[in-house]
């Protein structure tokens, strides 16, 4: 593959994973492609006139997103040694940051299905009689099995991350 193909490749890769991350993440769109840009940039970094260009966004708006992405602590950026410039990077704990993130989001999933099967055991033995009125729980039972699952694999992940950073 040559140096132009793979510039189109990412230029791909990033409106297909800004497009994924607007929705996942609630981002704006040009914050999306920012964090799209620099996930592909990997540890070389990306300066603001790069991105303005390669983004085909204005200054002001590139600028906006940048301070926002590195306010909420998902970029950051490095300098080089006889070089003004600023080169932005994913914040290098930033995986360690979401998978906190994703542990925190499924213990509070599993405190409410948890809830969810109380109330609908309850409903369950109040109406034993009347099966119109019963609550199907296997939904939820299945969920907090995806829950418990999910919460130990990335728990070891999470440590496996830790100890390679040290």
């Amino acid at each position: 593959m040559t140096v132009e193909e793979l510039e189109v490749e990412k230029r791909k890769l990033v409106e297909q994973l800004g497009v994924y991350m607007e929705k996942e993440d609630q981002l704006a769109p040009v914050a999306a492609r920012i964090l799209a840009t620099l996930i592909l940039t990997c540890k070389e970094g990306t300066t603001f006139d790069q991105l303005v260009t390669d983004l085909e966004a204005s200054k002001s708006t590139v600028s906006a997103h940048l301070n926002t992405l590195t306010s909420n602590g998902m970029i950051d950026y490095i300098t080089r040694p006889g070089d003004r410039k600023r080169y932005f990077i994913i914040t290098p704990n930033r995986l360690l940051q979401f998978i906190e993130e994703k542990l925190a989001k499924w213990e509070t999933d599993k405190a409410v299905h948890k809830k969810l099967i109380d109330y609908k055991t309850n409903v369950n033995e109040v109406y034993k009689d009347q099966p119109e009125k019963q609550c199907e729980l296997k939904f939820h039972y299945n969920f907090l099995t995806f829950l418990d699952e999910a919460i130990e694999v990335f728990s070891k992940l999470k440590v496996n991350l830790n100890e390679k950073n040290q």
